[in-house]
């Protein structure tokens, strides 16, 4: 049920607050607040600086699918239908912040990657141009046309506006003013100072008094450079990966067979810059992972490299310069922003509202279930887990073959140790916890031949098969 909320809104803001949620894909924790970025900053420096900032924010899943579809519900996935083998459609009849917006008389925009048309996650917002071309990037025309929506005075407030940018993902492809090692270490971190210095124009034609900006990311990244005694060891994105994933943004429509040609070649190239010369004996268990690991396969490992996202709040009424070091989840931004607004769901759903946290008062910490992606024909390992803030979880969903994985947090953060015969009882516990994640009957949505074909398409480009 709705409380006072005129009452509320008179108290709070001279109109409905406007909404901006950006969602950075693939951007790491610590590669956006912390001694272990390199980027160049200001402007996400200011927005935690002038907000709250959340240090151990955890996502549902390493997928951009399963990520978004909890962050705009405050849903697991596996209670959506989408956590099993193989992948499944969104459900379209689950509340999500574009809905409940909607009704509250909001005008919701989207501006994402095609991937989450092909899944279904935009179809409760109104603009007709809810996505772009997966190649297409905010250095080559997108960043001018977001930033013109705002210019031009083409959006309507009050509005909640969902920015999806898939510049991080694999691979990097950094803009040429950009290309210093003055903006980073790594190819990664100069894209994240480039991404940076657009937020700083788009900000110029936000009316920062009245909107509520939020920043976060679907899930994390391998970074594949390593500092080691006899130099830098980068395996990031070869010159060939780059070039063929520029053309795909030139090739017209009608020839998207050949993109998906060219997505093979891809593939094929970021195999080959495994093959390299120096001494992997001198390697760390972490050093083998970031390096060797990758993301884009089925069936990946839950470790926090890809599972650890930035979380800024900041605007009106959200305290300054507020670090908050406690586990949230991905989950709770939903809540949060419904609570900020002063509404209520009537079904129930697994997020938790940060608000008390944010306003500095006692919250208990709750528990994340993560698991991996799945597949499109149901031919990879799934994993899955539970994290708290001492602790993490792993083992196989189906695979009694596998041995669990039990991670220190406090005292091995890069998680190379696993510690599982010596915790029986915890793991004990936690097993008792993951029975929901694998006995949970959701109900799953299909996809029909054509939409199926679509979407296996879609992945084979950005690499994911």
């Amino acid at each position: 049920m709705r409380q006072d909320l005129d009452t509320y809104i008179r108290n709070n803001f001279v109109d409905k607050p406007n909404i901006l949620l950006i969602v950075v894909d693939s951007l790491r924790s610590d590669k956006c607040f912390g001694t272990k970025k390199t980027s160049i900053t200001p402007i996400m420096d200011k927005l935690i600086e002038n907000g709250t900032y959340f240090e151990q924010t955890i996502s549902s899943a390493a997928s951009t699918i399963l990520a978004v579809s909890s962050l705009l519900t405050g849903i697991y996935p596996f209670k959506l239908g989408l956590g099993g083998t193989n992948y499944k459609k969104y459900p379209s009849d689950k509340n999500n912040l574009a809905r409940v917006l909607n009704e509250f008389g909001y005008t919701t925009y989207a501006t994402a990657p095609e991937v989450a048309s092909d899944f279904g996650l935009v179809c409760d917002f109104k603009n007709p141009d809810t996505t772009y071309d997966n190649y297409y990037s905010l250095f080559t025309g997108l960043g001018d046309e977001i930033i013109n929506k705002f210019k031009n005075n083409i959006i309507e407030s009050p509005w909640f506006f969902y920015i999806h940018l898939f510049d991080l993902h694999t691979p990097v492809i950094v803009p040429s003013s950009f290309d210093d090692d003055k903006f980073g270490t790594s190819q990664y971190e100069k894209m994240v100072s480039a991404i940076d210095d657009w937020l700083s124009k788009l900000f110029e034609h936000v009316d920062k008094e009245n909107t509520i900006i939020i920043l976060t990311s679907d899930h994390g990244e391998y970074i594949p450079v390593v500092e080691t005694n006899d130099g830098l060891i980068s395996l990031e994105s070869s010159v060939t990966d780059k070039t063929l994933w520029k053309l795909g943004n030139k090739i017209p429509k009608n020839l998207y067979p050949l993109k998906r040609k060219m997505g093979s070649i891809i593939r094929k190239s970021r195999e080959k810059i495994k093959s390299t010369n120096f001494d992997q004996n001198k390697l760390s268990t972490y050093e083998k992972r970031i390096l060797f690991s990758s993301r884009m396969s089925t069936g990946h490992k839950l470790y926090d490299d890809l599972l650890k996202v930035p979380l800024i709040f900041s605007g009106p009424k959200v305290p300054k310069n507020n670090l908050i070091k406690n586990m949230v989840r991905q989950i709770d931004i939903f809540p949060t922003i419904l609570e900020i607004l002063n509404l209520s769901l009537k079904d129930p759903i697994d997020g938790k509202s940060l608000l008390s946290l944010i306003n500095g008062k006692p919250h208990n910490d709750s528990f994340a279930f993560i698991e991996s992606p799945p597949s499109i024909k149901d031919t990879s390992e799934k994993y899955i887990g539970i994290r708290n803030s001492n602790y993490k979880y792993i083992r196989n969903l189906n695979n009694d073959k596998f041995i669990p994985e039990l991670y220190d947090l406090k005292n091995d953060p890069l998680e190379e140790k696993n510690i599982s015969s010596e915790q029986p009882d915890l793991i004990k516990n936690m097993e008792k916890s993951l029975k929901i994640m694998q006995n949970y009957d959701a109900t799953e949505h299909d996809f029909d031949e054509n939409e199926k074909q679509k979407v296996e398409n879609t992945l084979k480009k950005l690499g994911y098969i």
